[in-house]
């Protein structure tokens, strides 16, 4: 069968990744078991021809072992080589890097590196080597003709020449990595041997002994660009040294001979008299004070007229960095500024031109804010770049980033934020928010409509890697979100339950059904727990208030009442009546012709009748609350009419409220009922009244109407 074109096309792309694996899978080299090879293919203009990366460090080797000519790179380090014959790396015309680093190796043969004419790279750090003619010989690095970086450091501190001659053989050097000896103050450091090294622009110094950095130190270093001074190394920078530094770019120093307020001001005045534009200082403010001076006022104050553009003060003591007043703002001329690692426990700087900052493993916890200048309040700020990474803080301010808006990238991994309460939303150009490591466990909806707004502008990426990510219904609208949204959010395939297991998963998306399946019924529960819980909650108000409904009436219409009497009142009180008569519209006769005439004319009681006493205009519950306890006792005419009345029962139960809750119990209603009732037929509350012997019947006779009305008058005038 035959293939087509894009069949053998894919199938020659799959074979050469096959073959690119294979080759980098290091394996024990044939020509020595201990060391481990690499094949790797190099590309010339000619031929793909395929080299070796050996690696034989760590192996205890003793003597270099013969090696094949395809070796690219070689590293001996950590072994116990000491002695490189005369051309022992003849055969190895194409290496290019050769580490020899952390050996025993005490002096070099004049031909110990023939043969190495495209060597690149040479590391000799860690060997007891010193540096004389007997221990280097003039002509040792005189066939590395292509030699661009040479490591002599940590080697035999105690020398006093450099090994200056048979350095200047290496017309291409760019980078030397080496001991300053004990020299005497007349003698100088680098002579007219270095004139040759013209490409030379990268110096790092290991051991020395005081060097004091002069107007003549780096005389015949004139294209020196680059200098590192290691942590061993003590510098003093006199008086002058601008001159000899004149195409300095960069700087990195870690401890000044001398500690003092005069020493350091004037070490950095001369480096701001210089082109440099990156200054280090590494473990270098270490024993400051609260009595000592405030280092950063004076690289402030030296550098706000300099060229510096990048400026990293790290593993520094934070006691004699900062004053605790005045601090003074960044120097205009600084893009980046590096404090990481000066355990910082607060950080309060005007940023000024800063577009870079580096606050990364500190103590800032959330006593961090990040300044414009005051001075130029309207102006944008240009910080691009934060990182403020392992510093211990479980929340920031709301409105930290705030007047940022050009921030890109927002580096708050390894702290312990568990929400994003910080807003960003102004940062229309954000490209990258690292949130690993931290305790998040969903963003709330204000977090992702933030950032979906800010993904209209920018390509916007989330790091959320080694969180605390929840899959519960709570977190759904999140996961809804992560596989929606323009955002790439980057995040493990696991998370946690509600009750804290870790759940692994593969699909996002089938992760996503399984909630849903689970939060529905979820849902489904809550609603019917909700009704059912609701309903039990109407019932129960509903039976209150039907139990307490004639209190609740009463108290009601008594607290409308313009009277808004509360207090219980006692017989002692002066009443408007001494009777209120609660009675059917259909027994009006008997209340017109004869209580009227028994009572009021006869007896000369006051009686509150509806139909003659009631205020016009108002309610008329409030006018029979308002009688009811404006009134000694309430006479009830009882008959079958008055149980069907309305208004009626409503009188009688409000005068049962008014004895119970205004009278201290007393009982004030009086019963007389105008024909034969039977019980059965009698509300039950009325019942209960009438078996307290509390009602009278009316006789109907003329003899038993005199016993009748006197004993009413006995019953009101009690």
């Amino acid at each position: 069968m035959k293939l087509s074109k894009n069949m053998l096309k894919h199938l020659a792309i799959v074979v050469g990744i096959c073959q690119n694996v294979v080759l980098e899978i290091p394996c024990p080299c044939f020509f020595n078991e201990k060391c481990r090879c690499n094949s790797i293919p190099i590309h010339t203009k000619i031929v793909t021809e395929i080299m070796l990366e050996v690696d034989c460090s760590n192996t205890r080797l003793q003597d270099i072992p013969d090696l094949p000519s395809n070796v690219y790179t070689l590293s001996l380090k950590k072994n116990n080589i000491k002695v490189i014959n005369d051309y022992q790396f003849s055969l190895l015309s194409n290496l290019s890097e050769l580490d020899i680093s952390y050996n025993k190796i005490k002096r070099l043969n004049r031909f110990s590196f023939n043969g190495l004419s495209n060597l690149l790279f040479l590391n000799l750090n860690y060997n007891p080597l010193p540096y004389t003619e007997r221990a280097i010989p003039i002509e040792v690095f005189k066939s590395l003709i292509s030699l661009k970086q040479i490591s002599i450091r940590h080697t035999c501190p105690y020398d006093k020449l450099l090994p200056e001659v048979a350095l200047s053989n290496l017309k291409l050097l760019e980078s030397l990595e080496i001991d300053i000896p004990q020299i005497t103050p007349l003698k100088v450091v680098f002579s007219n041997s270095f004139d040759s090294l013209v490409h030379l622009d990268t110096l790092k110094v290991g051991i020395c002994f005081l060097l004091e950095i002069n107007n003549d130190t780096f005389y015949h270093l004139v294209h020196l660009k680059k200098i590192y001074f290691d942590i061993p190394c003590e510098i003093s920078i006199l008086p002058g040294a601008h001159h000899s530094l004149q195409k300095l770019h960069k700087i990195e120093m870690h401890y000044f001979y001398k500690y003092d307020v005069l020493s350091i001001a004037d070490a950095i005045k001369e480096l701001s008299m210089t082109p440099v534009q990156t200054i280090i200082f590494r473990n270098t403010f270490l024993h400051g004070t609260k009595e000592n001076f405030d280092v950063w006022n004076i690289l402030a104050s030296r550098l706000n007229d300099s060229s510096v553009r990048h400026l990293q003060i790290t593993e520094n003591n934070p006691v004699g960095l900062f004053p605790e007043s005045r601090i003074d703002p960044v120097p205009p001329s600084i893009l980046t500024l590096n404090l990481s690692s000066n355990k910082l426990d607060q950080f309060v700087l005007e940023l000024t031109n800063v577009q870079k900052l580096i606050l990364r493993d500190n103590h800032l916890g959330d006593l961090l804010c990040l300044k414009t200048d005051d001075k130029h309040k309207g102006r944008n700020s240009k910080l691009e770049y934060v990182d403020i990474s392992i510093n211990n803080i479980y929340k920031l301010k709301h409105s930290i980033f705030q007047e940022h808006a050009e921030l890109r990238y927002i580096n708050l991994s390894h702290n312990h934020l568990q929400d994003v309460l910080f807003d960003v939303s102004r940062s229309n150009n954000l490209n990258l928010l690292d949130l690993s490591n931290n305790s998040i466990s969903a963003f709330d909806q204000n977090s992702m409509r933030m950032f979906d707004n800010i993904s209209l502008t920018s390509n916007l990426t989330i790091y959320l890697l080694n969180n605390s990510l929840q899959c519960t219904c709570k977190s759904l609208i999140f996961w809804k979100w992560v596989i929606g949204t323009r955002v790439n959010v980057l995040f493990d395939r696991r998370c946690l339950s509600e009750d804290g297991v870790v759940i692994q998963f593969m699909s996002i998306n089938k992760r996503i059904l399984e909630l849903e399946k689970k939060c529905i019924s979820y849902v489904s529960f809550i609603i019917i727990a909700s009704i059912i819980l609701m309903a039990t909650l109407i019932c129960i108000v509903v039976a209150v208030v039907h139990k307490y409904r004639w209190k609740l009436r009463y108290m009601f219409y008594l607290a409308k009442s313009k009277h808004r009497r509360h207090e219980a009142i006692t017989d002692s009180k002066h009443y408007v009546y001494d009777a209120f008569i609660s009675y059917c519209e259909h027994d009006n006769l008997f209340v017109i012709n004869d209580c009227i005439q028994n009572l009021e004319m006869d007896r000369n009681f006051k009686l509150c009748l509806h139909q003659r006493d009631f205020l016009p205009g108002e309610e008329i519950t409030t006018n029979i609350t308002n009688a009811i306890h404006e009134s000694r006792k309430t006479i009830c005419i009882v008959t079958k009419n008055f149980f069907d009345s309305y208004y009626c029962m409503f009188e009688f139960n409000m005068a049962r409220m008014e004895s119970i809750y205004s009278r201290d119990k007393r009982n004030i209603i009086f019963l007389i009922f105008l024909e034969q009732i039977l019980p059965q037929d009698m509300p039950l509350m009325l019942l209960e009244l009438v078996q307290k012997d509390s009602y009278i019947e009316y006789p109907n006779d003329e003899q038993g109407d005199v016993v009748f009305w006197e004993k009413i008058d006995e019953a009101l005038r009690q």
